[in-house]
């Protein structure tokens, strides 16, 4: 692990943490440090110091500036509560919803949304008439029968002008250190960005910054009347990319700046 932190891709130092002046030093500092917490499951020695560490580190996001952007809701479980009707529960993103408004949830298979309405929201379990960026919250939908069977784990809440959805998307990533880390075109994973996870499949690659492992080789391929030779882009570990995903299931709701 100190390898990894200390490589050019990373350029961390690693810094062991075991008290609260230690706390002090490193939490101004995490652009070069690295803070290690040793603790034990056992007796519970370090959870202080980690603890510590963890409520004094700096906010990475604020939701408060987001408020004035459109609605966006991230659904992260479903229910069905009986006098209600479909209830979804995650966070909100970005934006403010009042009770009675008309939103979009999906997408669907097809990429599709569902216009719908909102009934009632809660925040820890109090009915409130708006919610907005930063909290997490429950939502009560209205769908019919039919309407309720295609939600799902992953689905937004949006406006209108928000309900996109697609089916491929660029990233940009870091092959970090490890053994057996080999990646080029075609190759699957599970990717998942904030509330999304899905199996994807590479398309293209666009190398920014070459690992010392990373190589552009001639492969055999056979496409079904003889062999035939073809360069193809292999990434190993330390590499930096621009990388074109393909969902493998359904379309899902990415925009620009989304964390993967």
């Amino acid at each position: 692990m100190s390898n990894m932190l200390r490589s050019p891709e990373i350029g961390k130092r690693p810094y062991v943490v075991r008290n609260e002046r230690d706390v002090d030093t490193v939490k101004d500092k995490l652009h070069t440090l690295a803070p290690f917490v040793e603790v034990s499951s056992v007796t519970g020695e370090g959870l202080d110091v980690l603890r510590n560490l963890l409520f004094s580190l700096p906010k990475r996001r604020h939701h408060q500036k987001k408020i004035g952007r459109p609605f966006e809701f991230l659904v992260e479980n479903i229910f069905n509560v009986p006098g209600v009707g479909p209830v979804v529960s995650g966070f909100v993103n970005a934006g403010k919803l009042d009770i009675g408004d008309i939103v979009y949830i999906g997408p669907l298979d097809d990429g599709s949304f569902v216009k719908t309405t909102t009934k009632s929201a809660h925040v820890a379990r109090i009915n409130v008439s708006h919610i907005t960026a930063g909290q997490d919250a429950t939502i009560a939908l209205s769908l019919n029968k039919e309407q309720r069977k295609i939600l799902r784990n992953g689905m937004v809440v949006v406006a209108k002008d928000e309900a996109t959805s697609t089916v491929t998307f660029e990233a940009e990533i870091c092959i970090m250190r490890g053994e057996g880390a080999t990646i080029r075109e075609n190759y699957c994973t599970m990717v998942h960005i904030l509330n999304i996870k899905q199996a994807a499949r590479i398309v293209a690659i666009e190398v920014i910054h070459a690992g010392s492992n990373s190589t552009m080789t001639s492969v055999a391929t056979f496409d079904g009347a003889g062999i035939e030779n073809e360069d193809e882009t292999i990434l190993r570990a330390g590499s930096i990319a621009k990388v074109r995903f393909q969902f493998q299931k359904r379309p899902e709701h990415v925009r620009k700046g989304m964390r993967m």
